[in-house]
């Protein structure tokens, strides 16, 4: 059986894998809301209890469906919150999204910094406000980078951090994993929960993906683990992995095949706004067109959300 942990101080029951569901999302596979939701009933039925989403994602519509199977998914959001007024709206929508009037986990997406966090500190004020009027379980944050990691401490509304770990260090913006993981301890002696983004890497390691997995499962520093799943035989094979099954591996070893790439079609007029968006600098203009470095890009699609043409997807 799958294995269920406590996310630190917020005492946020769940398991320790984690669905993350940007690769069902329309900035990846672009799943019908119906499809979407039969994974994660399925997995729900596997024993899956936690589930990852954004504002920016767009699968709150398959995330609702779901749970009239599914009912006692612990839902962790996240959304780009800036002040007390944008903050309100984006967990205004996650409400209305999902269906529910309860969040168990609300976070600010993608910080960076103590300086980040400070600029952002009305809106953390504000969720921190909703978690004390019962409408949220618990506050947390995002992130790619070390120094967020190493500031979350500081603010005490802060009891979950979300950070991007995996056995090769791939997609850290400011830092090896060897940083990453000692920020994160820090963090854990301060009572915040850990659970982790990445662990193939986006993609990148998942001709490993039986070893990259097996970092993350038996991490005494993560709580629990987002993994992204868009097939049925996904779910199966990280279920396996998860609980430690004999034939775990000869599972993931079926989908080492499946080769993940980024797709600039042909009218892309060089505009630089993907370029612009892009956290792990990947992307250039050349030639008048988006070039993007396959060895930086972790495959996250927020480039082809801001792209006016529509012309980049992941696949």
């Amino acid at each position: 059986m799958l294995k269920t942990t406590v996310l630190g101080r917020s005492g946020l029951k769940v398991s320790r894998l984690c669905f993350g569901t940007l690769t069902m999302s329309p900035l990846q596979r672009d799943l019908p809301p119906e499809e979407g939701a039969r994974l994660l009933v399925h997995a729900y039925e596997k024993g899956v209890r936690f589930l990852d989403t954004a504002d920016l994602y767009g699968t709150y519509p398959h995330i609702k469906l779901a749970l009239k199977d599914a009912p006692d998914y612990v839902i962790s959001t996240k959304a780009y919150c800036y002040d007390r007024e944008t903050a309100q709206a984006a967990l205004e929508r996650a409400f209305r999204g999902t269906g529910r009037d309860y969040i168990d986990l609300f976070m600010l997406h993608e910080q960076e910094s103590l300086y980040t966090l400070r600029g952002h500190e009305e809106a953390l004020v504000y969720l921190d406000e909703q978690r004390r009027a019962g409408h949220i379980g618990a506050v947390g944050v995002s992130t790619h980078f070390v120094a967020c990691v190493k500031a979350a401490p500081r603010f005490p509304m802060i009891d979950v951090i979300h950070p991007l770990i995996n056995a090769a260090g791939i997609g850290i913006q400011d830092g090896t994993r060897e940083d990453m993981e000692a920020a994160i301890a820090a963090a854990r002696e301060r009572g915040i929960g850990i659970f982790a983004m990445k662990p193939l890497g986006g993609g990148h390691l998942i001709s490993g993906n039986a070893g990259a997995l097996d970092y993350a499962v038996n991490s005494p520093l993560l709580d629990s683990v987002a993994v992204g799943m868009q097939t049925f035989e996904e779910i199966d094979a990280n279920v396996a992995a998860f609980e430690g099954a004999e034939d775990a591996a000869q599972r993931l070893d079926a989908l080492r095949n499946r080769e993940r790439r980024i797709m600039v079609h042909d009218w892309c007029e060089g505009c630089g706004r993907c370029r612009d968006r892009c956290r792990q600098h990947a992307i250039e203009i050349v030639d008048g067109r988006a070039t993007i470095d396959p060895a930086k890009c972790v495959f996250c699609g927020y480039c082809a959300r801001v792209c006016p043409q529509f012309c980049i997807k992941v696949v």
